[in-house]
């Protein structure tokens, strides 16, 4: 049987934690984790590709209900759908309350938070996404916010 996502981010966790920690030592914090995150990240990016996507597909599509996003152990709450902008907060989140009780948000936000810009940027070339916090980070609610570009 296929595990979860979750369960899947639990256990490349296990692998990748001790690896962070000790690039942290040999080339400090904020390099380790800028290398690890763009290595990630550009890897979930590869992953979604192979996925497959609507590219430019308004977020309701992928996000709202019935969409065709990976099954994400998170909750979430529309609180803006029109033609040009969405929004949604997540306010349940399995990753962020696995990775603070285990005391490793940091390294959960590199793992799973900090792939939503790239992915956002190839997805959805046409939209302007903005995330100002998230559960990770201590927040009440990770806020994603979509507006179309203008033309122009």
């Amino acid at each position: 049987m296929k595990p979860s996502i979750l369960e899947a981010t639990k256990i490349q966790a296990r692998m990748l934690i001790p690896v962070v920690k000790r690039l942290e030592q040999e080339l400090g914090k904020e390099e380790a984790h800028r290398i690890v995150g763009e290595a990630i990240a550009q890897n979930y990016v590869a992953w979604r590709e192979k996925l497959g996507f609507v590219e430019d597909s308004h977020p309701s599509e992928e996000h709202g209900e019935g969409g065709n996003a990976p099954a994400f152990p998170v909750e979430q709450e529309v609180v803006e759908n029109t033609p040009d902008a969405y929004g949604h907060n997540i306010t349940g989140c399995a990753f962020a309350d696995w990775f603070r009780a285990i005391g490793e948000p940091e390294i959960g936000a590199l793992m799973t938070c900090g792939v939503d810009f790239a992915a956002e940027e190839r997805i959805r070339p046409g939209w302007e996404f903005t995330r100002t916090q998230t559960r990770m980070q201590g927040a009440p609610h990770c806020d994603f916010r979509w507006r179309r570009k203008t033309a122009g």
